[in-house]
Formats: structure tokens, sequence, C-alpha cells
């Protein structure tokens, strides 16, 4: 784990197994239950605590780039596998924690935050 990551939260966040993805809402399920594909669409979207990747990927067919940040690099591994197998281009994934963003101010027009402890 990145020493920003430990540093923050410790093992915080690599408690629940990646595999709990599958229990959770289809993506566009979410996306419709938050008001639907205009709240990401053409926008700069955070994704915190994105596990596997589940709804970065999702919301990256309306989003003009996604970034998806959770603390346990095994589960960023898995998202960025994930992108790659479904041919997603527009999303990146890292490993890092919420407290300590590695990103600029106003990088981003929105940020999503789900299933996230």
């Amino acid at each position: 784990m990145s020493r920003v990551a430990q540093d923050s939260v410790g093992d915080l966040g690599m408690r629940v197994p990646a595999q709990s993805s599958a229990l959770r809402p289809r993506p566009h399920d979410e996306l419709r239950e938050w008001g639907g594909s205009s709240l990401v669409r053409r926008k700069r979207v955070l994704d915190l605590g994105c596990g596997d990747g589940r709804l970065a990927l999702g919301v990256a067919a309306f989003a003009t780039r996604v970034e998806g940040l959770d603390p346990d690099p095994e589960v960023i591994a898995n998202a960025k596998r994930n992108a790659r197998k479904a041919g997603v281009r527009n999303v990146r994934f890292a490993a890092g924690a919420a407290q300590r963003l590695p990103y600029p101010d106003a990088a981003f027009d929105l940020v999503i935050l789900s299933w996230t402890l």
C-alpha cells in the first residue's frame, strides 16, 4: 500500500472482500436512483472508495473522465483489469486515501461515493 494510504487510514477500506461487489446494484440502476445519467454526463468524476471499479466503469460511458481511488492496491489492480477487459479508456484507478487526495483542487466536477465505509 502506498505510504499516503497507509498513513491516512491504516487498513480501513480493506475489510470487505471485493467479491461483495456482486451483491451491489448494477451501476445503471444505482445511477438512475441518484437522478440518472445527466448527473455525470460530460463531467470529470471522482469515485472515492471505488473498489473493483464497478461504479466508475458504469458511469464512464457518460462522463468525460473518471478517476477511481481506493486504499487497497489489490482491488485497484482488479479495477484496472476490469477496465482493460471492458475496453474502457476514460477511467484511471489509483491506490490512495480520501483523507489525502492526490489531485489538485477543482480537478473534478463531481465526487461519487457508494457502498463505502
